[in-house]
């Protein structure tokens, strides 16, 4: 199967309550199923919200909050009902949630997780944790999983990932035909100007673009959130497939996930590939260890 529909929820979750959350992520569920859509992708901590204030304000009370909520994937309740979701409509679900570790208490993620008709497909933990939420989880570290699918190559990367172009090219590199971002970008103002704004409507069509593939950027629709959930196709023969506004809603776009993403590597700026083009011998200077970075992330410089 390449021609598939898309479906992209801007979504006011709550802070405090779970079950509201997964009633209304069913609800959208229902509704994107009614429409023929093939995968449907919520925002960032669908499950148990993102907290009760702004990104950079500290709240001991979400953290103890987090910590309590938080379940393990794929074992946890959660994640149960949407694998039974998936399979009742044979379609692809990614949403987010904060993990439980299971050997230490203290210890959560920042987690999207994919469901399919055929179970739990898998899970990516955040790995560039902004502001706050470095008091809130532990980074990932482990890779960038790209997870093979009736659909097509599904990569996952959460919010913040996706300023950060590696991230993106390595997903692209691994063979990712639509990369999912759940987010909560915010916008303080809902001003269309904003710097945050301005930011949120060039990094997903940059990192589509830029790896000629399909990226799919689901946030939330809240007083402080950019909202603006989307569809980007790979290349400006596509652009924006689809989109919502600051308010909650679903976005709804169909593509074929092959032809598209060959025409733009045929057809865009004179038949460049973007993929095939790269010289990576060339950029070793990206991985070499870097005294100034207070995380150099997932290995000792040593290694």
């Amino acid at each position: 199967m390449t021609k598939i529909k898309m479906a992209s929820v801007a979504m006011d979750c709550h802070p405090r309550d779970k079950q509201v959350n997964i009633d209304k992520a069913i609800g959208y569920i229902e509704d994107a199923a009614a429409q023929g859509v093939n995968l449907i992708v919520f925002p960032e901590e669908t499950i148990t919200g993102f907290g009760t204030c702004g990104v950079r304000e500290y709240s001991a009370e979400d953290k103890e909050y987090m910590h309590r909520a938080c379940e393990l994937v794929p074992e946890g309740n959660t994640t149960q009902v949407f694998i039974d979701q998936a399979k009742k409509h044979n379609m692809y679900i990614v949403f987010g949630i904060a993990e439980a570790e299971p050997d230490r208490a203290e210890v959560s993620y920042n987690t999207a997780v994919l469901v399919g008709p055929e179970g739990f497909v898998g899970k990516y933990r955040k790995h560039h944790l902004p502001v706050n939420e470095r008091f809130y989880h532990y980074p990932g570290t482990g890779d960038f999983p790209v997870f093979d699918t009736e659909i097509g190559k599904i990569g996952l990367m959460i919010c913040y990932d996706i300023v950060f172009p590696e991230v993106a090219r390595i997903l692209a590199v691994k063979g990712a035909q639509i990369i999912c971002s759940p987010t909560c970008w915010p916008n303080m103002t809902h001003e269309d100007d904003s710097p945050t704004q301005l930011a949120y409507e060039l990094y997903p069509t940059a990192r589509a673009w830029e790896n000629q593939v399909f990226f799919v950027v689901s946030n939330y629709a809240m007083i402080y959130a950019a909202g603006h959930s989307r569809i980007v196709g790979p290349g400006p023969l596509k652009g924006v497939l689809a989109t919502t506004d600051y308010e909650e809603g679903m976005a709804v776009a169909e593509a074929d996930i092959v032809e598209d993403i060959m025409k733009s590597r045929s057809d865009w700026t004179d038949g460049n590939d973007n993929l095939k083009d790269r010289k990576p011998g060339l950029y070793h200077t990206l991985v070499e260890p870097d005294p100034y970075t207070f995380a150099y992330g997932g290995c000792s410089p040593e290694d």
